[in-house]
């Protein structure tokens, strides 16, 4: 996978082959948690967090999560990181 790859070579050792289904679960995660669910569907957001001790940023795209109970609420999706530590990895 592209992304593992991705994120092992420019971890500095942090995220292994043996943790990154671990680092994986814990992005998604930290990046759902501080996604705003009122976002507008199709929205272009930033973000930077911290993760692991990696300082990580990029962006994604809001995406109304399809319940017709909840028509406003998104999530985040088609996540893209750019940099790891502040080196350009996209």
């Amino acid at each position: 996978m592209i992304w593992n790859n991705l994120i092992i070579e420019n971890s500095h050792g942090v995220v292994t082959p043996d943790n990154i289904d671990e680092f994986n679960l814990a992005f998604w995660s930290k990046v759902n948690n501080e996604h705003d669910m009122d976002t507008p569907d199709g929205q272009y957001c930033e973000f930077v967090i911290t993760l692991w001790g990696l300082r990580l940023r990029g962006w994604y795209t809001a995406m109304w999560v399809g319940d017709t109970d909840y028509p406003n609420e998104t999530e985040p999706s088609d996540i893209e990181l750019s940099y790891i530590d502040d080196l350009e990895v996209a």
